[in-house]
């Protein structure tokens, strides 16, 4: 392989006339001596020589190449060949698994939609305590994140019924079905189960 592509690939957010200096430096001697500079530039772990070692320390241990070198942002999901180049209005990070969402970007709405400041008073105030059980567990898992999630989970807790954090479910007791065992920690007994995969309620016995 030429030594040119194996440097862009090796380091590809390096420019290439300065890793020709470093490479051709590099080349010269096995013990390369370096005269005419600060003296404080060989405690400068930002500049040049302070790159030098990092590139080199990459030979032997590829790991720490997101240190010095940062990250290649087509591995990110960024489509840098568009016609739009303003990328960052709908990144959504480099651990986001999708774009940002519609109501997360900012948008120039046209006034004839505006209409919340006309209505927002006029608008009968939404009462969960009316509804079913069934639309209080679609609002908790279609809204994650979201002021209808928390607002259903308050409701359901004043229901009886308690989110089970570690196997991730909703449980109520089981209507006429006294404890088998209480204590302050835990307790055993009988008990609806909300399956969301199945959307109902199971009568299950828990430890």
């Amino acid at each position: 392989m030429p030594q040119s592509n194996y440097q862009c690939q090796l380091y590809p957010c390096v420019p290439s006339h300065v890793l020709s200096f470093i490479y051709s430096a590099h080349s010269l001697t096995s013990k390369p001596t370096v005269t005419g500079i600060p003296h404080d530039m060989l405690n400068d772990q930002f500049g040049m020589v302070g790159l030098l070692v990092f590139l080199r320390a990459i030979e032997t241990d590829p790991a720490i190449v997101s240190l010095a070198l940062g990250h290649d942002l087509t591995q990110l999901g960024l489509n840098l060949n568009a016609p739009e180049k303003n990328l960052h209005q709908n990144f959504g990070g480099p651990w986001a698994d999708v774009p940002c969402r519609p109501q997360d970007i900012d948008f120039t709405i046209p006034l004839e939609y505006q209409t919340n400041s006309a209505v927002a008073e006029k608008l009968t105030p939404i009462k969960l305590n009316r509804y079913s059980d069934d639309l209080l567990f679609y609002f908790f898992y279609n809204f994650g994140g979201e002021v209808f999630q928390l607002a259903a989970a308050a409701e359901l807790y004043n229901r009886d019924w308690r989110y089970h954090k570690e196997d991730r479910i909703w449980l109520t007791r089981a209507p006429g079905m006294i404890p088998v065992e209480k204590s302050t920690a835990y307790e055993r007994g009988t008990y609806y189960v909300f399956d969301p995969s199945h959307w109902r309620k199971v009568i299950i016995s828990l430890n």
